[in-house]
């Protein structure tokens, strides 16, 4: 999709941009709120769940977690995830007294599922989970045969697509990334991505279970197991390091979710409704409020929601039902010429409505009443999440086919970039043929690695049954390395791609300017020279190799005199 944005629209700010150009005011208003949508569902869990473990392991009201975690990012957004990671996997499966194997970790795991496991106090606590894991096999947690597993998989993804394709603030990035690294910049951003939930899962997680802490199904919800797993391994430290690690991960994506508010407002907003012409001054300044004003908001919502008590995993799994409705027409505009605007407002508008509303009616029909806890079971989930993801991409489709638009792209291509300042990105950047390469490259790869870890993985493991003590060892070496791995590329990447950069830094602190200048300037002649005088090139090519020759000949004759 990042390669279509850049094929199609070049000079876009954002995904709403897009639709207004293709589909005209309507469909944009449309859009545009359910970008917003998006926007306040994942600050809100961001905020949901790190109000509650800041709570938690600093005794902070939480209320007052919930607007001083925003402030932080509004400071931040205007103004080492990977290492904790690492700390806590290798602690759980090499160096924790508790447990300090996978060996370990397997037999207590084995131990906490047991039919024998006594299930009431002093040895087990009210709310804790206790015994045999109902849906899995043999009521084990040490398989792949899950139905709870199964069904939190498939809301997973609808919601996890929700999140991205209307989420603006991943448009946001493919529109600012070169298209040449784009591609590849992107499978290597999600496969080490992909070492946070698997790592952490694996770790603290399975830790958790392992050490038999006295979580509640509702502290797990909002967030909590983490936190627990480290205090108890490592105390104070842990507690520590966990909230590192927290504010962190919520600053960044916070801090994205901020200049995608941002990017919406001043350029699908002020831009295109109330000042047309508006300079880069103006942008930056109405950006700027923007990020104050929602960063206020969303402290005031995260109190309403805290309040309500509303957590995390509920806004989790509730956001595939309010969003995925907007992800197959989004997908449509870049990707099919025949998808128009009616089909694409009917296809959001009745996909989120039909999905509230299977949701809903699930929830009472099964359980007999709709509050939090009836509509945050796996069953109206994902009749809610099915439903609306479906609905909205079956009915954009029909309404397409009965009267397809047939587009050209024209008018993408000619949204304007403000004040008309020329792109920073060399013209073969945006050549056709270099752009469809790169598209092939990533269908290929990308669905490729999406195939092996979402559908080949599970169904590979699941003639395992019940994991044997050596593939679990196997399985916990992989998250080790994993998170190693992707710990390494994340510090040691961006030094080496910055090297030149962080070069000259260095060079600059170390000598004066003018030295730098006169440096620079020589350089600048000396090339100019070999430009005009391709012959001045080959002389000094030839001579370079020569003298390297020689100094080869000298070194090996040298070392013949030493060993005479």
């Amino acid at each position: 999709m990042a390669i279509e944005i850049k094929r199609k629209a070049p000079n876009a700010h954002t995904v709403c941009e897009i639709v207004k150009a293709r589909w005209g005011t309507a469909a944009h208003l449309v859009f545009l709120a359910f970008c917003f949508l998006t926007n306040i569902i994942v600050t809100a869990m961001l905020l949901l769940g790190g109000s509650a473990v800041v709570n938690a392991l600093t005794g902070v009201n939480i209320y007052a977690a919930s607007f001083l975690i925003p402030l932080g990012v509004v400071v931040y957004t205007l103004a080492g995830v990977h290492v904790v990671l690492v700390i806590f996997v290798y602690l759980v499966y090499t160096a924790s007294n508790e447990l300090g194997s996978p060996g370990v970790v397997y037999q207590r795991l084995l131990e906490v599922s047991s039919k024998s496991r006594v299930c009431q106090e002093p040895l087990s606590h009210d709310g804790q989970s206790c015994g045999p894991v109902s849906g899995n096999y043999k009521g084990s947690y040490l398989t792949m045969m899950s139905s709870g597993g199964l069904v939190f998989g498939i809301i997973n993804i609808v919601g996890n697509f929700g999140t991205v394709f209307v989420d603006n603030g991943y448009w946001v990035s493919a529109i600012a990334a070169r298209p040449s690294s784009t591609h590849k910049g992107y499978l290597l951003g999600g496969l080490v991505w992909f070492a946070v939930p698997f790592s952490l899962a694996t770790s603290l997680g399975l830790g958790a279970l392992a050490l038999d802490l006295p979580i509640t199904a509702s502290e797990a919800s909002h967030g909590l197991v983490p936190p627990a797993t480290a205090i108890a391994l490592m105390g104070k430290g842990g507690s520590i390091l966990l909230l590192t690690m927290l504010f962190m991960a919520v600053t960044s994506a916070g801090s994205s979710e901020l200049i995608a508010v941002s990017s919406l407002c001043t350029y699908d907003i002020y831009r295109t409704y109330i000042n047309p012409d508006a300079t880069g001054k103006q942008i930056l300044r109405v950006s700027r409020s923007v990020i104050l004003g929602f960063g206020c908001f969303m402290g005031i919502l995260a109190v309403i929601l805290n309040k309500a008590g509303v957590s995390l995993g509920w806004m989790y799994l509730a956001m595939g039902v309010l969003i995925g409705s907007a992800v197959i027409p989004i997908a449509f505009m870049l990707l099919w010429r025949k998808a128009n605007a009616i089909g694409a407002i009917l296809g959001v508008t009745t996909g989120c409505v039909l999905g509230i509303t299977t949701w809903l009616a699930v929830a009472s029909i099964e359980y007999g009443r709709v509050n939090l806890d009836t509509t945050g079971r796996n069953a109206p989930m994902l009749a809610g999440n099915l439903v609306s993801i479906l609905t909205g991409g079956a009915v954009h489709a029909v309404c397409s086919f009965w009267r397809p638009q047939n587009y050209d792209w024209d008018t993408t291509k000619q949204i304007t970039m403000v004040e008309k300042e020329k792109s920073e990105l060399p013209v073969e950047e945006l050549r056709e043929e270099k752009l469809i390469r790169a598209k092939a490259w990533i269908v290929k790869w990308g669905v490729g690695f999406t195939f092996v870890i979402a559908i080949l993985w599970p169904l590979l493991s699941l003639p395992a049954g019940e994991f044997s003590k050596g593939y679990f060892t196997f399985w916990a070496v992989i998250a080790i390395a994993w998170g190693t791995v992707g710990s390494a590329v994340i510090i040691a990447l961006p030094l080496m791609e910055s090297w030149k950069t962080i070069q000259s830094v260095l060079l600059g602190m170390f000598t004066n300017d003018r030295l730098v200048e006169k440096v620079e300037e020589l350089n600048l002649k000396l090339h100019t020279i070999l430009l005009a005088i391709p012959e001045a090139e080959r002389i000094y090519l030839l001579e370079k190799e020569k003298a390297k020759k020689n100094d080869v000949s000298q070194k090996d004759s040298d070392s013949v005199s030493v060993n005479a």
